[in-house]
């Protein structure tokens, strides 16, 4: 009878490993999200208002794109004059003669633009968070109507990608080695060489901070995780991965698809 206690308590251990990763403790758990509401767009200052009720393309803007071909372009203000800032807002559209002032998309400092001529869609990456370790950047879907103006028919807030991720990745830790996990099955493991900050906080990963885009093909996402350590409040971001995914938009919203891992 004391054997077969003994069996049955080794197969309960066995079966809670099952759900655990080397059975050391180590148990898969949801990365975080440092952001914990929609993103509120900003508004314009004044003064970038006031400057484009009349373009006028001169040394204050920056070309993201002039397709002879298409004829489509797309400029980004730089500064209102050599006085007075921006403050990272004001695009200008152009198909043809005709151009749209945008003084309220926030373009941030690594704006990009792709025109899809077989669709008519034009991808234009804004900013919505920039700082000390954050970059987080907004996709628009633009599209141009019958009289050559564009219209802003989409984009996708950093949150709602955040918490699409937050929803399948998990992440567990073995020592200084992270495993992250994709719906419970392994994309990549790196090791954390970062020595002198503690020990790992028990919610130790988190997403939000770290967002950008690549508009080249495909609308995918890439998204850097960071490390929260019991000193200091500030994520880190060494030896982390970089986990991309493909964006597609539906009526409701978005989801994710080929969520991979690159180092």
């Amino acid at each position: 009878m004391k054997q077969i206690k003994q069996w049955l308590m080794v197969a309960a251990v066995m079966a809670l490993c099952g759900t655990m990763t080397g059975c050391k403790g180590n148990a898969q758990r949801p990365v975080n999200g440092t952001m914990e509401e929609a993103v509120a767009p900003g508004e314009a200052p004044q003064a970038v208002v006031d400057l484009m009720k009349h373009v006028t393309i001169d040394d204050c803007y920056e070309t993201l794109m002039d397709d002879k071909t298409t004829g489509i372009g797309v400029w980004s203000l730089m500064k209102c004059s050599d006085t007075v800032s921006c403050e990272g807002y004001g695009m200008v559209i152009g198909k043809g003669d005709v151009k749209t002032a945008l003084p309220q998309l926030r373009h941030g400092r690594m704006s990009r633009a792709r025109y899809d001529a077989a669709t008519g869609d034009l991808w234009i990456l804004g900013s919505d968070l920039e700082g000390t370790g954050v970059n987080v950047e907004r996709p628009y879907l633009l599209r141009f109507g019958d009289d050559g103006y564009a219209t802003i028919v989409n984009s996708i807030d950093p949150y709602e990608v955040q918490q699409a991720l937050c929803k399948v990745l998990t992440y567990s830790i073995d020592g200084q080695d992270i495993t992250f996990y994709n719906e419970g099955k392994p994309l990549t493991t790196v090791t954390n060489h970062i020595e002198d900050m503690g020990g790992f906080m028990d919610d130790a990963i988190y997403i939000g901070e770290q967002i950008a885009y690549s508009i080249e093909g495909p609308l995918t996402v890439q998204v850097t995780p960071g490390i929260n350590f019991v000193v200091g409040k500030v994520l880190h971001y060494d030896d982390m991965p970089t986990i991309t995914a493909t964006v597609n938009l539906t009526d409701n919203g978005i989801t994710l698809s080929d969520i991979k891992a690159e180092q």
